[in-house]
């Protein structure tokens, strides 16, 4: 790289390989800093990345995430049964993971990145008396203290191999940043700085890498989990680690004893968190007090999010079923529905549309895949009440239907080019959605992203998960009857 200094970086780092892990790091923080987000739209975000995906449902079924081992297949119900910042501490991790250890990293890579799991799970830990979303924060804070550096040695440039050779064995952070700063002309900590405000990852992250005098609890937390893990190195029974246990005392206001016991399990559940996202030389480099195993594939029907899987879409049915039963709300019933036509029947788009209270215009509530993030927007309707309206044909026909097949040449011909305009394409499924015979809304489903032709297989797996969307409307229109 020709150019060096703080601007250079933050731009190289904003572009190319850096661009992915941004733009999901910056939308989970956004989407969970709001108190009206839904569990819905955090599904959306994580269900646009197929990778992401695939990680998210291999850790939640891992026995540190579901101890009752009842398989977990979908997104959405990850979000019920694990929580909602949990969620976003786990698709942190995993994005930062992936952007981090790919290809061949070097060794220092892997030890930055296992103390970070190390650091982060002992700060979460020490907040004893903090609410769960408060830990979240301090967990991802904690993981992201080093994210500058981590960044900048996976990078692939030149000046890389020139800070390996400066560095030297048990270097400090203070020392290390002495080397960026003549190397690459920028010191991690303000170049972390300046990530943190480009790509707003929170004011708990920017206050641990400023510290001062007066700082909140969770920042202290973050520099507490980050000693014990450099700590932590030069042995349990160290003369440091016994004065960092006393300083863990104080700020928890429990006994010694039992600091020392929560420290020593956080390793270990450390180790465990490594183990969750498949990486055995990262358990090695976690000082855990006991033996780790390694998890298997524990994820359910991972295969191509693009084409019809039949088993998967069995198994997310029977979820519904199931979830239906014990009275879970409609809005993760209804998420779950697109979760199953998406990954489970494979359509690319799917959207479900409601209908406003005067039944006059209908516009999109729920959407999944790639191309659908303005839909909430654009993706609205005016219901025609005249037999030539596309809407009124769909209701009166009151079916699942093919827009485009030869098979449903009337209600096709309804067709008019608004819809065209916001979806692009002119094949596609579509299904009214009714509760106690009145108009909902519809469910439509298209492949718009790969503009593939449309088939049996799908349209079949279409009204299947149509009908359990009916269904469920109506089973909770009769319990609000009763």
């Amino acid at each position: 790289m020709e150019k060096k200094g703080l601007a250079a970086w933050v731009e190289r780092l904003d572009s190319e390989d850096g661009v992915v892990l941004t733009s999901v790091l910056a939308e989970l923080n956004i989407l969970t800093s709001s108190d009206e987000t839904s569990a819905s739209q955090l599904a959306e975000v994580i269900l646009r990345d197929a990778s992401l995906t695939t990680q998210v449902l291999k850790v939640a079924n891992t026995v540190h995430f579901n101890p009752t081992g009842s398989p977990i297949t979908t997104v959405s119900r990850s979000i019920l049964a694990i929580g909602f910042n949990t969620i976003k501490s786990i698709c942190i991790t995993i994005k930062v993971l992936e952007s981090i250890l790919h290809g061949q990293p070097a060794t220092r890579l892997y030890e930055i990145m296992a103390d970070a799991i190390h650091a982060a799970t002992q700060a979460r830990n020490i907040c004893i008396k903090m609410s769960a979303d408060g830990k979240e924060e301090i967990f991802v804070a904690t993981l992201l203290l080093h994210l500058a550096e981590m960044l900048v040695l996976s990078s692939g440039e030149s000046e890389v191999a020139e800070l390996y050779e400066l560095y030297e064995e048990d270097s400090t952070d203070k020392e290390r940043d002495r080397i960026a700063e003549s190397v690459i002309g920028v010191s991690y900590k303000r170049l972390g700085l300046a990530l943190v405000k480009s790509w707003r990852l929170g004011a708990v992250l920017q206050e641990s890498l400023q510290p001062s005098s007066k700082m909140s609890h969770k920042a202290e937390a973050v520099l507490m989990g980050e000693e014990v893990s450099q700590v932590s190195k030069k042995g349990w029974d160290s003369a440091e680690m016994n004065a960092l246990m006393k300083k863990i005392s104080t700020f928890t206001g429990s006994s010694i004893k039992d600091v020392e016991s929560m420290v020593q399990e956080s390793a270990n559940e450390a180790a465990e968190v490594a183990a969750n996202y498949g990486s055995d030389v990262l358990v090695a480099m976690i000082p855990s007090t006991r033996p780790v195993e390694m998890e298997s594939d524990a994820c359910v029907g991972v295969k191509s999010v693009h084409q019809p899987n039949q088993e998967l879409q069995l198994k997310i049915l029977q979820e519904l079923t199931s979830m239906m039963m014990d009275g879970v709300d409609m809005n993760s019933l209804f998420q779950m529905v697109l979760e199953g036509l998406h990954r489970g029947v494979g359509l690319e788009r799917v959207c479900l549309a409601i209908f406003d209270k005067g039944r006059e215009t209908v516009s999109a509530k729920y959407m999944i895949g790639e191309g659908t993030e303005n839909w909430r927007e654009k993706f609205k309707f005016t219901f025609v009440k005249s037999r030539s309206g596309f809407l009124f044909q769909l209701f009166s026909k009151g079916k699942a239907s093919w827009v485009g097949n030869e098979n449903f040449k009337e209600l096709t011909s309804t067709l008019t080019p608004d819809y065209i305009a916001v979806t692009g394409v002119k094949t596609f499924l579509i299904a009214p959605i009714k509760a106690n015979k009145k108009p909902v809304g519809f469910l439509y489903a298209d492949l718009g992203e790969s503009k593939r032709a449309l088939n049996d297989s799908y349209f079949n797996g279409f009204k299947h998960f149509c009908a359990q969307i009916n269904m469920s409307l109506a089973v909770l229109a009769n319990k609000n009857g009763s």
